[in-house]
């Protein structure tokens, strides 16, 4: 009989998204004779819940990141998880767990701890009974992630790893395969091929910046600042993403005209870019950083949402991946450092694929084929 897999996630950030789509289509290269379905748990849930969960956690995360620090922390106890579980239950548990039923599924995988809730509080033991697994989306854990029904989790790092166990959790259970990443970023590019199809001069260091954290004005100074010191040394990547407005100013811009600054909208090279460049301004969410150290790529981080993005920074600070800086002076300051200072680049670039796990998600689906085989 054909073997099942359920892929689950909830949009409550984009990095649980993105996680179950590389989960996913690690599944489908390797493992074709194993049927998998992906599914957002919110999908089940009442209109009113799924607007307010996700609404709620955009609206936080972007326009009172300390709420959400608090919150995070506020929540990191189990007593104090109650309600919010009760909750969840009420508004999204008969329906999913038909679902479940119905599938049948030989394995389930959850990139979001709320799937597995549902999941452990089933009293029908032909659901209790899957096999299910949780990925930490992120360099750090928090006791949401722990559940005594879920038999394994899969995790960044040794030190998550580490984490879970202080929260009461079985070491054998922790699997340290990396956070599940698309198959492009695993592959080998040739990088010299690469700069030259994005017209960037091989003789410069490339510094990636990805929009959505930076305004026009921001990267004015940012820019301006770094080519006071290093203009012949130094050419840009900027990468607006969906901020139209971020990318019409630009280019409307004297940057726009300067051959050293390359301005994109959205694009679905990121691994290209990523290869060709030398540092990555970034946000500090799990799955972007867990992209820059697949490609050897160093991070300088800016802004950074309390919570389980200051677990990433720690992580990455500590292992000397990356700089964090507190404003655009920090900026400018760190990026003329290393450009000036090419030895301790390199060494944070070793470091940076040194630690990071391009082949995450083949990894996870190795695991899951070997256990219901």
């Amino acid at each position: 009989m054909k073997k099942k897999v359920l892929v689950v996630y909830a949009t409550g950030g984009m990095g649980h998204v993105t996680a179950a789509q590389a989960t996913t289509k690690a599944f489908e290269a390797k493992y074709p004779e194993v049927e998998v379905k992906t599914v957002d748990v919110l999908d089940y849930a009442n209109f009113f819940y799924k607007k307010i969960f996700v609404d709620g956690y955009n609206w936080v995360s972007a326009r009172r990141p300390d709420l959400w620090g608090r919150l995070y922390r506020k929540f990191n106890n189990k007593a104090k998880q109650k309600f919010p579980t009760l909750i969840s239950r009420w508004a999204i548990e008969k329906r999913f767990i038909k679902f479940v039923k119905e599938f049948k599924p030989d394995f389930i995988v959850s990139t979001h701890p709320l799937p597995m809730i549902l999941i452990s509080h089933s009293k029908e033991q032909n659901v209790v009974d899957i096999y299910s697994s949780m990925v930490v989306t992120d360099f750090g854990c928090h006791s949401f992630w722990v559940d005594e029904e879920v038999n394994y989790y899969f995790v960044a790092t040794e030190d998550v790893k580490m984490c879970l166990q202080g929260y009461g959790v079985d070491p054998d259970k922790v699997i340290v395969t990396g956070i599940p990443i698309q198959l492009k970023f695993s592959k080998k590019i040739n990088k010299a091929a690469v700069v030259k199809k994005l017209n960037l001069n091989p003789d410069q260091k490339t510094v990636l910046i990805v929009g959505g954290q930076f305004s026009f004005e921001t990267l004015q100074q940012i820019i301006s600042g770094i080519n006071a010191k290093h203009k012949d040394d130094v050419q840009f990547l900027v990468v607006a993403g969906r901020d139209h407005v971020l990318k019409q100013d630009l280019e409307n811009s004297d940057l726009d005209k300067d051959h050293n600054i390359k301005v994109f909208g959205f694009v679905d090279n990121m691994e290209e870019m990523m290869t060709a460049a030398d540092l990555i301004f970034s946000k500090a969410g799990g799955l972007t950083v867990s992209e820059s150290l697949a490609k050897g790529l160093p991070l300088v981080i800016y802004k950074v949402i309390p919570g389980q993005e200051e677990d990433n920074v720690e992580y990455l600070t500590t292992k000397g991946a990356a700089v964090k800086v507190d404003d655009v002076a920090g900026i400018v300051g760190s990026v003329n450092e290393l450009i000036a200072n090419l030895e301790k680049l390199n060494k944070m670039q070793k470091v940076a694929a040194y630690i990071g796990r391009p082949n995450s998600a083949t990894h996870l689906a190795d695991f899951v084929v070997d256990k219901i085989s």
